[in-house]
């Protein structure tokens, strides 16, 4: 949390020097070169580097500029990291995950990490016991590629250098392993790896399967004419009698294994939850309005009216 309160009293403070009227040259360059995004086609490699120079050229800037006079080298690098968050923000939908390849790598890696986890254990990766920890082993970072692409283009050079340039080398390592891996990575045999992840995509398709199925299911109740008893028949068809196999177990108690079976029975419950709340919503509704016919187009005409008549109450006053 302390870190998190410096790095916020770092970016307001870059902020609030930027209101300044002595700083309206930076400004200026600041949204020039935001806006020139625009005019070009999104390409990682060429947009990092623009970025870079930027970088270099406004520390550069900063440093002679008056509202810097006398400062210290790290109060500059306070501001570039203002300014670094700043710019960032402004680009982050144009910079992140911007190209296919990216998204494709992306679910790869996720994937791969997904049917992994299924069966894979410590000891496949010669990792001492002393070290070995098993509640990291259930993290599946999402767009764990384009994160560290991103940082990798974006993040100012200058910062990925000693310690932090090792731990970050070593998590592009680490994802590259992944994606790399096969039996002759492990301490496994290669028929039990190979037989392995078979079962982990078959489950894996099953379970996309269940999901898909039960999606399809609630879309065709809600378009039927009574949503509220179309989604508890659904629901009761599907649970049967109670059955809450985890309720008495303590965390130490669960195993790997029972991560797979407890993503699928949190999707069911999800989504049977998602069905039922929609049930309601869509029966009282019909029951406020048994006339309706189009009631989205009932709540548009109200809300403008709504508007209209607050507009006009101001315009009033």
């Amino acid at each position: 949390m302390e870190g998190l309160s410096s790095s916020s009293a770092i970016f307001y403070d870059f902020l609030d020097r930027m209101r300044n009227p002595a700083s309206l040259d930076l400004v200026r360059s600041i949204k020039s070169f935001i806006v020139s995004f625009s005019f070009y086609a999104a390409n990682p490699e060429s947009d990092g580097k623009k970025v870079q120079e930027f970088y270099a050229t406004m520390e550069d800037n900063i440093r002679d500029h008056p509202l810097w006079a006398g400062a210290t080298d790290q109060e500059v690098d306070c501001a570039m990291e203002g300014l670094e968050k700043y710019v960032m923000t402004k680009l982050f939908s144009r910079t992140f995950a911007s190209s296919p390849e990216d998204a494709k790598i992306d679910l790869e890696t996720s994937h791969k990490i997904h049917l992994l986890e299924t069966f894979l254990k410590p000891e496949h990766l010669d990792i001492p016991v002393v070290l070995r920890n098993e509640a990291s082993w259930l993290a599946n970072p999402p767009q764990l590629h384009s994160n560290l692409r991103f940082i990798q283009l974006y993040r100012r050079q200058t910062k990925l250098v000693s310690e932090a340039a090792y731990y970050f080398t070593n998590l592009v390592s680490a994802k590259t392993f992944i994606l790399e891996l096969n039996a002759k990575s492990l301490s496994i045999d290669e028929i039990e790896f190979e037989e392995s992840m078979h079962a982990a995509r078959l489950t894996n398709k099953a379970t996309e399967k269940d999901a898909t199925q039960a999606l399809e299911e609630m879309t065709t109740s809600q378009g039927q004419t009574d949503p509220g008893s179309s989604a508890v028949l659904h629901y009761k068809e599907r649970s049967g009698s109670p059955n809450y196999p985890y309720m008495d177990k303590e965390a130490g108690d669960l195993t790997v294994g029972d991560v797979e079976r407890l993503l699928s029975a949190y999707k069911e419950v999800v989504t049977m939850y998602t069905s039922l709340c929609t049930a309601v919503r869509n029966l009282s509704f019909s029951r406020a309005e048994p006339h309706a016919t189009n009631l989205e187009a009932k709540i548009v005409v109200s809300t403008q009216a709504e508007k209209t008549g607050k507009n006009s109450d101001q315009g009033g006053g």
